[in-house]
């Protein structure tokens, strides 16, 4: 197992690809060593003058990866507030840099490939397009374990409105390091049995405000949308990924 040295593919805008397999497993370990005051002093600050801006800000528990292999990832819990401070300031702890594991849905329909474009008012990425649902792995139990599915499924619910019974959750297909901030997404397959109409409907009715627009992406767009720079990287990847013809026949 490695660190983050050696991404398989790097991008023009700075992010990276890793290969993962399908099997891929997330193992928890404590975090080796506290962060000097000096260092917490300047979270705190960022975090109290975010949390002016965003009062509605909750400083949960995320999991941040520090190693890589592709069919294991090792990593640590950390509150929230050291990620949002990395994001804001990307050299806040120096050598010892953050990377907030993330989900990301390579969601398709019985129509062609979902896309979402995220609120101008986000916290993070705004105005930009990706396959949705996508979030920080979180801690939304007591148990310390992390199953990405589970995480997946979660996103599903709170960003799209769609439950359990008519999605299926795939395999990982491959992992993506943001530029700067070090966010590490997991693309994951997901598939729906509604058609797009009805998916939107469930969204307009029940899905958060992460996005502002859901749209189609038929087949025959699809590379057309995976070359466009308002499409965010690690979906630009999945697109790529699914229009591959192994993947189109499992």
């Amino acid at each position: 197992m490695t660190g983050f040295s050696s991404p398989d593919s790097p991008s023009a805008e700075g992010w990276s690809r890793f290969p993962i397999a399908a099997d891929l497993q997330v193992c928890v370990h404590p975090q080796s060593t506290p962060y000097s005051p000096e260092v917490e002093a300047r979270v705190d600050a960022i975090w109290d003058a975010e949390t002016t801006l965003r009062p509605q800000l909750f400083n949960g528990r995320i999991f941040c990866a520090d190693r890589i292999a592709p069919h294991r990832i090792e990593g640590h819990w950390t509150d929230y507030r050291h990620a949002l401070a990395q994001m804001r300031e990307p050299s806040v702890f120096e050598d010892r840099p953050l990377r907030q594991l993330a989900v990301c849905g390579a969601l398709r329909c019985a129509d062609g490939f979902v896309l979402a474009r995220r609120n101008p008012k986000a916290l993070y990425l705004g105005g930009f397009w990706q396959s949705p649902p996508a979030g920080t792995v979180e801690a939304r139990t007591n148990d310390d374990s992390v199953d990405l599915g589970a995480q997946l499924m979660a996103e599903t619910f709170e960003e799209l409105g769609l439950t359990p019974d008519v999605v299926k959750i795939g395999a990982p297909r491959l992992a993506a390091m943001h530029a700067n901030t070090l966010i590490l997404d997991i693309g994951i397959d997901l598939k729906t049995s509604l058609p797009f109409h009805l998916l939107k409907e469930r969204w307009d009715a029940h899905g958060n405000r992460e996005y502002d627009e859901l749209i189609l992406a038929k087949n025959e767009d699809l590379k057309m949308w995976s070359l466009r720079s308002e499409v965010l990287p690690t979906t630009q990847w999945l697109m790529q990924a699914d229009m591959s013809p192994s993947h189109r026949d499992m």
